[in-house]
């Protein structure tokens, strides 16, 4: 083939090169001008594979950030040729933009954790690519955090450093991403500074181990943990970032414990407000003061300071964003005992979880099972099964099917409408305008 005839073929080729790194760059350019945003420590990227890339999405900020590092970040050592494989959320792929990334470049994958088959052969993909001196791109963690605090590690970033003793090169997203906008919040805030650094390859193991255990894991993991809780929250790490309990503003060196009112205040009715415009009440949705569900309310003024409050009990609080730091809360008013507690968002969260137990409520219009106790109902709930399904292949039984098919296509669910979910002591309960669905639990 002639050098004109190759042109042609080149010239598409960098078109499809420069829409691809276009929203990339614009996006670098945005948060730069909004929020400082910076990458540091670049030199600390090693020159040649093979190597594992751990991100980490605190946020819908950090998943953005996820994929700024595949296509600019890596850009240089991916211009060479390196082979590399990327794991994504599998929900990014119903968008047309990454479906089209895995056609084309077929260096993108998403973690399918519903199927084992997919899973492991998405975890070989990255085995392999090692073996060729590649780079692996994943956020172990797997998820976007909820309060802010680290969630829990998967195994493959582990499992594959240590079978093949490449080592993990951190490129974290700082916690500035979450302060921002965390999942509980509509709308990014307009202050707040985030970064992206790039640490000093981190080596679990010297050479590769024929066989992982357990314990290899839940000991790399730790050490993978260790690190994060160091970077990722800045100088003061994770306990610095969540800060002293405090009490009519001294620190508070006993533990605190919340205990419940003796008087149970009435149920509150469920709030007509969309769930994307409840605030911190979407993350608090037991009251910890007096452990009434649903019943705070986020009340964010222009310009006036933020307060959260309880429609059953009346405590109230102030609510305080700190750059750098997690949000605080401290009680203005409430029980005696309680004025003047100022904790951390995911303080009050942490003992939100601690102090909560399923309680039966009393529903209508279901048949219940001997010993049967319904603990939660929820309106309006879409269910969306995966594709292919037997349930739009006229399943006709009550209970929904155990088997799903060999293969299910990625990232693609259909919906049945909209119903009433129940969840009960015995099975989860979709109640659709058509049809009734039992997902009951395993013994």
């Amino acid at each position: 083939m002639s050098e004109k005839q190759e042109a042609p073929g080149r010239g598409y080729n960098r078109l499809k090169a420069a829409l691809t790194e276009a929203p990339w760059a614009m996006a670098n350019g945005l948060a730069k001008l909004l929020y400082g945003f910076r990458t540091e420590g670049i030199d600390n990227l090693p020159s040649d594979g093979p190597y594992i890339v751990w991100i980490t999405e605190p946020s819908l900020i950090g998943m953005i950030i996820g994929g700024y590092v595949s296509i600019k970040v890596l850009k240089p050592e991916l211009d060479k040729g390196t082979d590399n494989v990327s794991f994504f959320h599998e929900e990014l792929f119903r968008l047309a933009y990454f479906r089209n990334l895995e056609n084309t470049a077929g260096k993108y994958r998403p973690l399918v954790p519903h199927s084992a088959p997919q899973l492991s052969k998405g975890i070989l993909d990255g085995y392999r690519v090692l073996l060729n001196n590649g780079i692996v791109i994943h956020n172990p963690q797997g998820d976007a955090t909820w309060d802010g605090r680290p969630t829990a590690f998967g195994r493959i970033a582990a499992w594959l450093a240590l079978r093949t003793a490449a080592p993990i090169v951190p490129i974290l997203s700082s916690i500035g991403c979450y302060e921002i906008w965390p999942r509980w919040q509509r709308l990014p805030s307009r202050k707040g500074r985030f970064r992206l650094c790039i640490d000093e390859p981190l080596e679990l193991t010297d050479r590769p181990l024929d066989r992982v255990t357990d314990q290899d894991l839940e000991e790399a993991n730790a050490r993978i943990l260790e690190h994060f809780e160091q970077s990722h929250y800045g100088p003061g790490g994770l306990a610095g970032w969540i800060g002293p309990v405090l009490r009519a503003g001294v620190e508070v060196t006993e533990p605190v414990q919340l205990h419940p009112p003796l008087t149970q205040p009435a149920a509150i009715p469920p709030p007509n407000t969309k769930v994307s415009k409840l605030g911190v009440a979407q993350l608090l949705w037991q009251c910890p003061v007096c452990r009434t569900n649903g019943a705070l309310v986020h009340r964010r003024p222009i310009f006036r300071r933020e307060k959260v409050s309880c429609q059953a009990c009346g405590t109230l609080w102030d609510f305080c964003r700190k750059p750098g730091r997690d949000f605080r809360m401290e009680v203005l008013e409430g029980p005696p005992e309680v004025v003047g507690l100022d904790m951390s968002l995911s303080t009050w969260y942490e003992h939100m979880k601690r102090n909560f137990s399923p309680e039966p409520i009393q529903v209508d219009g279901v048949e219940l099972l001997p010993g049967e106790e319904v603990y939660l109902e929820a309106q309006d709930v879409t269910l969306s099964p995966y594709l292919p399904n037997s349930l739009f292949e006229g399943w006709a039984e009550r209970e929904a099917p155990k088997k799903q098919a060999d293969r299910l296509e990625i990232a693609n669910w259909e919906s049945m409408g909209e119903g009433r979910l129940l969840v009960t002591s015995h099975r989860a309960l979709w109640q659709g305008m058509m049809r009734e669905i039992d997902f009951l639990w395993n013994e």
